[in-house]
């Protein structure tokens, strides 16, 4: 009998998918390889390429701990998870470090690191909000449950905004919108929503903080802007433009190893790529293993019965699919600069390890989708 229990207990793990994770791993490789050549020339930034190593080293091992755990733990536990978050934002406001006249980060002196709540909040609101739609679906088309869900991000979000982060906020937004939408709710709640929502970008505009209108202003209108606002667009455009279908070479882009391109490791690393590596082994690279990781997290959501488990694993395939999105738009120039970096391919210890954090809650949710083998 104890032979068997432990037989049992173990059989999950023949439906880890090997192959997202080895997109995964391909793709923080081909990020770590880029963000070295970013650096390049920077003495202050020349350890960049070695901490994420490290990170992706922690980042493996903390993925294959989350799995092992079924993670029904998590979504009965949701509540607890929930106060942790809006406990480490408020943190976040009342001692956080300050950084390019921001409140983001917590610091941790004693190991010498800095932690962003918000970027552990992204990863966990789908595990919490997941929950939160099973547990009310029946209420689905009651429009009291929706203000109760808008309510139920609308706190975090209020705390992230006020760091200020607009990028992260509107994120946690876009996750809501599509979980939500892929519980069921009707589409009257999303028109009386939209009205809201325009009459909230209104209000909401002039408490932006000065650089986040000026990001804003210059995408709408780029006639009027400070030359100094359009310098680093106009330089991720001209790196995207040169690197043609092959690209300069790795190390050989000049506008990010002459020092044109800036912040090119975080918000511009997609420049870089596609300007030393091409559209063929740099941009569709890079997109191909998006779009696969993408399918593979939705191939999940597919197969698993249970509703919270479904929700969790769209909630984190929006958030790589949103950020991807939105990098990319804003390298060339579709969208407003927003700060947000490029999943698994951006320099980041809090970012790379959320990332593998959601990859690990989802080979939970693939392991334990069959009915027999739950517990």
């Amino acid at each position: 009998m104890v032979g068997n229990v432990n037989v049992g207990r173990t059989s999950v793990w023949r439906y880890f998918d090997i192959w997202l994770v080895a997109a995964v791993l391909l793709l923080t490789a081909y990020g770590i390889l880029m963000i070295r050549s970013a650096v390049t020339g920077a003495p202050a930034f020349e350890d960049l390429p070695g901490d994420q190593v490290q990170w992706a080293v922690i980042g493996v091992i903390i993925m294959l701990v989350v799995a092992s755990v079924d993670y029904r733990v998590l979504t009965s536990s949701h509540w607890y998870i929930y106060a942790g978050l809006i406990l480490a934002l408020i943190l976040v406001l009342v001692a956080g470090a300050l950084g390019n006249e921001t409140r983001r980060w917590i610091e941790l002196p004693v190991i010498g690191i800095r932690i962003q709540p918000s970027e552990f909040g992204r990863i966990f609101l789908p595990i919490t909000f997941g929950q939160f739609l099973a547990n009310r679906s029946h209420r689905i088309n009651r429009f009291s449950n929706t203000i109760a869900s808008l309510i139920y991000v609308g706190v975090p979000i209020a705390l992230i905004f006020v760091e200020p982060d607009l990028g992260m906020s509107v994120l946690y937004i876009s996750v809501w919108f599509v979980m939500i939408w892929l519980a069921g709710l009707p589409l009257s709640h999303f028109a009386i929503l939209a009205v809201l929502g325009i009459g909230t970008i209104a209000a909401v505009f002039p408490f932006l903080a000065d650089y986040q209108q000026e990001r804003i202003t210059t995408f709408v209108n780029p006639e009027d802007a400070d030359e100094d606002d359009l310098f680093n667009i106009e330089q991720a455009q001209i790196s995207i433009g040169s690197g043609g279908w092959w690209g300069k070479g790795y190390l050989n882009g000049t506008q990010s190893q002459l020092g044109f391109l800036r912040v090119q490791h975080t918000d511009f690393i997609f420049s870089v790529v596609t300007e030393e590596m091409g559209l063929l082994f740099g941009s569709l690279v890079v997109m191909g293993l998006m779009g696969f990781i993408l399918w593979r997290i939705m191939r999940v959501a597919w197969l698993t019965p249970d509703p919270a488990g479904k929700f969790m694993c769209v909630g984190i395939a929006t958030v790589i699919f949103f950020q991807t999105a939105v990098n990319i738009g804003m390298n060339v120039r579709l969208v407003p600069v927003t700060g947000l970096t490029l999943p698994f391919v951006s320099y980041g210890g809090s970012s790379l390890t959320t990332l593998f954090i959601g990859i690990g809650i989802v080979q939970s949710v693939l392991m334990r989708h069959r009915k027999q083998e739950f517990g």
